[in-house]
C-alpha cells in the first residue's frame, strides 16, 4: 500500500502566475521529513498538487483596473489594488442564476488536482487540503458540493471515481486568512456547512485525528474565526475537528496591518507549523 498523504494548495486572490506555489511546495517538501525520525522519515512521502484559478478572472480584472486608474489619480495604490482584486475575484466567482460558467470552470481546476493526487498518491490516500484568503471560499464551496450532488450542482459533469476524488479522505483542512464569516451573511438560517472529516476517514484510518485549522491574523481584516459561526461549526469545534488559531504573520511591516492578509504563505515559522500538522496526518494514517 502507498505511504503517501495528498495536499492540494488552493491560492487565494491576486494577480498569480501558473508557478504561484513554487516557492511553498519547495518549503513544504524541505520542512516535511525533518519532522520525523529518520526511520520513520523514510517512508513518509507528501504529494502536492496547486490548484491555480488566478487566470480565470484576470483579463476583466486586468481591464476595469486600468479603466479605473485612467479615469483620475488615486492614493494608496498598493491597498486599492488588493481591495479591488479580493471584491473582483468575489464578485466574479459568486454564482447566480443563469450564471455559473466561472464558478464551474473554477471547481474544474479543483478537480483536476485532485484527480492528478490520485495519479501519484492512489486512489485512497489521506486528502489535505491548504487555502488562503478567496481559495478558502473556493475549496469550502467545492467540498460542499462534492458532499452534496445530490443537489444538482455539476449537472450531469460529476467528477470523482475514487475516494480522494470524492473527498471522503479529507484529513486536514486548512484555512488561511479565512473571510467565511463574511460569506455567511451571503445566506439566511438555510446555511449548511460541510462534513468534516471526510466521511471514510475514520473507518479507513482510525489512528488518525483529523483537523479543520482555521488560522488568521487579528490583524487581517478579511480572515475571521469560524468556531461560533453556525451551531454546526461549534458542535465541531467541540467534538475536536475544527480550531481557531491566531497567528502574527508575515514580514514585520506588514504583519502589524490589514497587509497581513499577504502573510500566510509567506511566513517561514507557520510554514514549518503546517509541515508538522502534515506529518501528523501521516502518522495518523501509517504509523506503527
Amino acid at each position: 500500500m502507498s505511504k503517501s498523504i495528498a495536499l492540494a494548495i488552493v491560492h487565494g486572490t491576486g494577480r498569480k502566475e501558473a508557478n504561484w506555489a513554487d516557492d511553498i511546495i519547495d518549503s513544504l517538501h524541505e520542512k516535511f521529513p525533518n519532522c520525523f525520525s529518520d526511520d520513520e522519515g523514510q517512508e513518509a512521502e507528501l504529494v502536492i498538487e496547486p490548484v491555480y484559478w488566478a487566470d480565470l478572472t484576470r483579463e476583466r480584472e486586468e481591464e476595469i483596473w486600468q479603466r479605473v486608474k485612467d479615469s483620475g489619480p488615486m492614493d494608496k495604490m498598493e491597498l486599492r489594488r488588493f481591495i479591488f482584486n479580493v471584491t473582483g475575484d468575489t464578485l466574479a466567482y459568486q454564482p447566480s442564476e443563469g450564471r455559473r460558467e466561472l464558478y464551474k470552470s473554477v471547481h474544474e481546476r479543483m478537480a483536476d488536482s485532485f484527480g492528478k493526487l490520485v495519479e501519484k498518491t492512489g486512489p485512497e490516500a489521506p486528502l489535505c487540503v491548504i487555502a488562503h484568503s478567496m481559495g478558502t471560499i473556493v475549496a469550502h464551496n467545492f467540498l460542499y458540493d462534492m458532499q452534496n450532488k445530490d443537489e444538482g450542482t455539476f449537472g450531469d459533469d460529476k467528477p470523482g471515481d475514487t475516494p480522494l476524488e470524492r473527498c471522503e479522505t479529507l484529513s486536514l483542512f486548512v484555512t488561511c486568512g479565512c473571510p467565511l464569516a463574511i460569506w455567511r451573511l451571503r445566506f439566511g438560517d438555510d446555511y449548511k456547512a460541510i462534513h468534516f472529516p471526510g466521511k471514510k476517514v475514520e473507518s479507513m484510518y482510525p489512528g488518525m485525528q483529523p483537523k479543520w485549522l482555521n488560522v488568521y491574523d487579528k490583524d487581517d481584516v478579511l480572515g475571521y474565526p469560524i468556531t461560533k459561526l453556525t451551531d454546526s461549526y461549534e458542535k465541531m469545534a467541540q467534538a475536536g475537528y475544527l480550531e481557531d488559531r491566531q497567528y502574527n504573520v508575515g514580514a514585520f511591516w506588514k504583519s502589524w496591518n490589514p497587509l497581513s492578509h499577504k502573510g500566510y504563505f509567506r511566513d517561514d515559522d507557520y510554514l514549518k507549523e503546517l509541515a508538522e500538522y502534515l506529518a501528523d496526518i501521516w502518522r495518523g494514517a501509517y504509523g506503527s
